[in-house]
């Protein structure tokens, strides 16, 4: 059973990765972080620029699954 991805980034200096996007297809988590890249997202929190994010894609777990990630607002 596939749970879907979810599209993270880090600034420049963090060690710790923030979940921006969940998706399904591993192919739309590509999508959303080339257009990441292009256009880059304001800090939800702050709407501040992000200082050099890198983008990761990951797995999303079982144990966020029950957990309820899929409940959660994606944006």
């Amino acid at each position: 059973m596939k749970n879907g991805y979810k599209v993270c980034y880090r600034e420049k200096g963090c060690t710790q990765y923030i979940r921006y996007f969940i998706t399904h297809k591993y192919k739309d988590a590509k999508f959303v972080v080339t257009g990441l890249k292009n256009y880059p997202p304001l800090d939800r929190n702050t709407n501040r620029i992000l200082n050099k994010p890198k983008y990761k894609i990951k797995k999303i777990s079982r144990k966020e699954i029950l957990s309820g990630i899929w409940r959660e607002i994606p944006f």
